[in-house]
């Protein structure tokens, strides 16, 4: 036997074992497995680019997220959270080596989990899935990978959103701030259309905590806005700032329609705070940004 069929064979045993603890609820096992399952799909991911290590490496990720949903089903939070770490360092990996393709894989496959915590209540799990998409977010930022970050970005949102619904107040802050970060490191590597759509997202964000009349999370949203504006006028990012200047005003506008006057009053000194002289009089700011508007609008359709 060759050492490549030896390898897939350990692969297949390692999957096999990884869903059998997970149906038996054995976390000690299904963590082990995803041990093994993330240096296999590292190993796969430093090898030459083959179509053949391309799917073994797209099989294994798959196959992560099989036994990941299987934990969350057992509501095993201690293999929930295994689960999406490996992901989010393979994910990490992928984009490291410009493996994009095994990098999208891997985020859709972490994404997708993330929900699926926030939806069971796992706020744990689910927080340290959103710790694993915002430092995926922010690695692929760095790298100037545009839709990886995009899609990063779109996952924080949609993760904020249902941890509004669930009330799971940790993943909230989590997903929250790092959507901000993200939007900051990308004005910082010069991918404003990322930092543009963090801004929207933070939008979206505060628009659903408006109608939810939950004036908490209203002003968090105000103050996410307000620093990443702070940091986005810094590095001169003048269609980002344009965008998140319009996201205070709009929420600033709505909190008070809503009578929640204390985030208004933060959304009025969010905007007093930043400089923004000069940059809503630019017709282009205004094209780009609705260019960048409805990209998101699609990515959110497909997701």
């Amino acid at each position: 036997m060759s050492s490549v069929d030896e390898r897939e064979l350990v692969e297949v045993r390692m999957i096999e074992e990884g869903l059998r603890s997970a149906y038996g609820g054995d976390t000690e096992g299904v963590v082990e497995a995803f041990r093994g399952l993330r240096d296999f799909a590292v190993q796969l991911i430093h090898l030459d680019i083959t179509a053949e290590y391309e799917l073994d490496a797209k099989a294994l990720i798959i196959a992560m997220g099989d036994i990941g949903r299987e934990t969350a089903e057992k509501r095993m939070e201690t293999a929930s959270i295994a689960s999406v770490r490996a992901l989010g360092e393979v994910a990490i990996e992928a984009a490291g080596k410009k493996r994009e393709s095994l990098a999208l894989k891997a985020l859709s496959v972490l994404g997708n989990l993330a929900l699926e915590f926030g939806g069971k209540r796992m706020d744990i799990a689910a927080k340290s899935a959103a710790e694993s998409l915002g430092s995926f977010g922010k690695v692929s930022s760095r790298g100037e990978m545009e839709i990886l970050t995009g899609l990063s970005e779109v996952y924080l949102m949609q993760l904020s959103m249902k941890a509004m619904e669930e009330k799971l107040s940790e993943t909230w802050d989590i997903a929250l701030n790092s959507l901000g970060e993200i939007g900051a490191s990308s004005a910082e590597q010069v991918i404003e259309n990322n930092a543009v759509g963090a801004a929207i997202l933070l939008e979206e964000l505060g628009n659903a905590a408006v109608r939810r009349r939950d004036e908490h999370r209203v002003k968090a949203v105000i103050q996410a806005l307000g620093k990443m504006g702070r940091e986005l006028s810094q590095k001169g990012s003048k269609n980002a700032l344009v965008q998140t200047v319009w996201a205070l005003e709009t929420l600033r506008v709505l909190a008070l329609e809503y009578e929640m006057k204390s985030a208004g009053t933060e959304g009025k000194l969010e905007l007093e705070l930043l400089n923004t002289a000069g940059i809503l009089d630019e017709e282009q700011n205004l094209e780009k940004i609705q260019e960048i508007k409805e990209f998101h609008q699609r990515i959110l359709r497909r997701t």
